[in-house]
């Protein structure tokens, strides 16, 4: 009898470290905003329309291997009874503690999708971000803006071409050493 208990601990000792084990990739925070277009001086002076409002979704997210090639962070945004989804490609990520990564949806897709009436709090119901690595089939790590149950983001149907990476917007050249670098169109 002792010697079965004392084979059971040492086991639970050896197997220990495994499950303790921390993930490589932490998603620390999402924050949900919404901007201005922001309004840039050229010459000769062009046109400018009334600034209107982007969503903005950023992610505050730790990466614990010295380099990783590729990461997928793929955005679910559930507004005005609608699930948009999209995903932003990051590559080249060293590792860190306060890595950023952000997506947006332009004021057109807003105001369609609300019928051209106006943001209140209730049309953003919630937001959960994925961090997936090519080649591995199940998420290395996710958060939900708002707490809720499991992978609320999986139970619904999803509208792809909505959300949009830093690249595809008007913030293209901001901040451009503060969130990571997004892999281009071209795949290189």
């Amino acid at each position: 009898m002792k010697k079965a208990a004392l084979f059971a601990l040492s086991m639970v000792v050896a197997v220990a470290p495994a499950f303790t084990q921390q993930a490589e990739y932490d998603i620390k925070k999402v924050d949900v905003s919404f901007v201005d277009t922001p309004a840039y001086q050229v010459n000769p002076p062009a046109r400018q329309v009334r600034s209107q409002k982007w969503m903005a979704v950023e992610v505050t997210f730790e990466a614990k291997p010295e380099f990783t090639d590729e990461l997928i962070f793929n955005y679910y945004i559930l507004f005005g009874g609608r699930l948009l989804a999209g995903q932003v490609n990051h590559v080249s990520i060293q590792k860190g503690r306060e890595l950023h990564s952000i997506a947006y949806v332009s004021p057109r897709s807003l105001s369609r999708i609300l019928e051209g009436k106006q943001i209140t709090a209730s049309d953003l119901v919630n937001v959960a971000v994925t961090i997936a690595k090519p080649g591995i089939p199940a998420p290395v790590a996710s958060k939900s803006f708002k707490p809720s149950q499991g992978e609320w983001w999986n139970t619904m149907k999803q509208e792809p071409g909505f959300v949009l990476n830093k690249t595809e917007t008007p913030f293209a050249p901001l901040s451009w050493d503060y969130y990571e670098a997004i892999k281009s169109n071209s795949g290189r």
